[in-house]
């Protein structure tokens, strides 16, 4: 089994080089996407702050409004493949475009709506047109920023994502105070729509392909909201065990579909042979696994063990948060230097420690405890994050950037998904005290002590992963450089014999490794930032 993917395309065309683009263009395109991704990650965590006044205005219990989280984000994750398969066939920046543009619309569409149910319905669309967004702004990133400039790229926009979860708490508190709700969507509108235009400059990407299976698309994303929808809200209602149940088998049915298919919509086997991307997905899997309740756990135990208040509790919780946008935004250039395997061990290790500091917490703990904690899971999210994209998008030829930008952002929804479920199912089983009771305190501690032993679990197996990545990728660059070194004797060979058939037989010689040694070229010729610190 070859390290890197399958040399044979599946269905594509190799896209044509374009001429080089002006510094203007870059910087342009630069802002436009991190201008997307700041105002779609606001837009979803500012509703975690507008929740009652959204529920005042429609007149509706607060557990209702949050629909319009939970229907977004399974709508956003379930329509990914079928949004990379479009972006295949139309072209990146076409599907960018359009992904950008009818969210903006659909956007005033959220704000101008007169009841609950309108809303969720455009949440729900607004899911599947950010898709378009999420499976290529990275993709784009990856095609079109020059070699030296592509890791700082994706750095900011990385960046970018968590400065709008960062801020949103504080900028839709004083939208939300001083000219309601909707203001905050009125702003995404604008916003989107000043990325729309700024990319219109762009010349058009060639499409990959000339097919659009819509049948498996259409499945796909039926399972998809079915499955998440029941992960996220699990609970032990027989409808929603049964319901995920079937969710899960149809997704059985799918990968095994789409392992057989000779032109899948989710290539199982091109994932599964290139091993630097299969492990930097497990990795991504288990580091949002481990992560994404994180901050839930610590509001909990600042606010129903220790009484702090809301207020307080937000202040002290932005610590982890503003550590991420800043190394998040250093990752690019530490990339560069040491290489993005290299910068994910790291981050690994650092939100490892920063659990196992936690492990420690009870109700008598000292604020200094979860201040450390902060300060290590921080520093490490921000240093994961960026880098491991990198090191997906550089694993795989272009033509594969959408997909690869897909099955990232769903490794990463599903981790989100799966430890909302073990969080939700493990509050459930293990309180049955009232709140406010010293049973229930202890109760809560000892479920918040679980819980970390399994994020803990997940930052180790994610840590694993890492260190499986830069074994994966140091076996590529072996095999690349012993098909070099057996193209150059076997010319050698033949100058010696024949020097007039010399160039015939470097030639012949090429022709038949080339076979061997093409998987290994796909990650190489794209690991801009993989190689030694020398290179660079």
């Amino acid at each position: 089994m070859t390290s890197s993917a399958s040399s044979a395309p599946l269905d594509s065309q190799t896209p044509q080089p374009s001429a080089p683009a002006p510094v203007n263009s870059h910087l342009r395109l630069q802002i436009a996407l991190c201008m997307t991704s700041f105002l779609t990650a606001f837009m979803g965590s500012s509703l975690n702050v507008a929740m009652p006044f959204i529920a005042i205005d429609f007149n509706c219990a607060p557990e209702n409004v949050t629909w319009m989280i939970s229907g977004f984000t399974a709508a956003s994750s379930s329509f990914l493949l079928s949004a990379s398969a479009l972006a295949d066939r139309f072209g990146y920046l076409k599907i960018y475009q359009i992904g950008a543009l009818c969210t903006g619309i659909l956007s005033l569409g959220v704000a101008l709506s007169p009841n609950l149910l309108t809303c969720v319905i455009m949440r729900l669309l607004q899911g599947v047109t950010i898709s378009l967004v999420f499976c290529t702004a990275v993709a784009l990133l990856s095609q079109r920023m020059p070699r030296e400039l592509r890791s700082s790229a994706i750095a900011y926009n990385v960046a970018s994502v968590y400065s709008g979860l960062t801020f949103s708490p504080i900028l839709a508190g004083l939208l939300v105070d001083t000219l309601g709700w909707q203001s905050m969507f009125y702003i995404t509108v604008v916003g989107l729509i000043l990325s729309f235009y700024l990319t219109r400059s762009e010349d058009y990407d060639q499409p990959n392909t000339t097919r659009l299976p819509l049948w498996r698309m259409g499945f796909s994303f039926v399972i998809g909201m079915v499955t998440l929808l029941s992960i996220s809200g699990y609970t032990s209602d027989p409808m929603l065990v049964n319901t995920l149940g079937l969710g899960l088998l149809l997704v059985g049915a799918f990968v095994f579909m789409e392992f057989k298919s000779s032109a899948p919509l989710l290539p199982v086997k091109f994932i599964l042979k290139n091993r630097v991307l299969t492990f930097a997905l497990l990795a991504s899997l288990f580091h949002y696994l481990s992560s994404f309740s994180y901050t839930l756990l610590l509001s909990m135990h600042l606010q129903l063990i220790m009484s702090y208040s809301a207020a307080m509790t937000g202040l002290m919780l932005i610590i982890q948060p503003l550590l991420m946008v800043v190394f998040s935004s250093l990752a690019g250039k530490l990339t560069h230097k040491f290489g993005p395997q290299y910068i994910t061990i790291t981050g690994m290790l650092l939100c490892t420690a920063g659990i196992l500091v936690l492990l420690a917490l009870d109700p008598n703990s000292s604020l200094t405890l979860i201040f450390v904690s902060q300060v290590l899971c921080g520093t490490g999210f921000g240093l994961f994050s960026a880098p491991n994209t990198i090191i997906v998008m550089s694993s795989v030829q272009p033509q594969y950037y959408a997909l690869a930008s897909a099955v990232q952002s769903i490794s990463r929804t599903v981790g989100q998904a799966m430890s909302t479920a073990i969080l939700t199912a493990l509050l459930h089983y293990a309180i049955n005290a009232e709140v406010g009771t010293t049973l229930y305190v202890r109760e809560l501690s000892a479920s918040i002590h679980i819980s970390l032993l399994i994020s803990t679990a997940g930052y180790v197996l994610a840590t694993i992963f890492c260190f499986c990545c830069l074994l994966a990728r140091i076996h590529v660059k072996a095999e690349e450089q012993a098909a070099k070194k057996t193209s150059e004797d076997a010319t050698a060979q033949a100058q010696a014999q024949d020097p007039a058939q010399a160039s015939a037989s470097s030639t012949a010689t090429t022709m038949k490794t080339e076979p061997a040694t093409e998987a290994a070229k796909q990650t190489s010729t794209q690991a801009e930032t993989q190689d030694s610190p020398q290179s660079h």
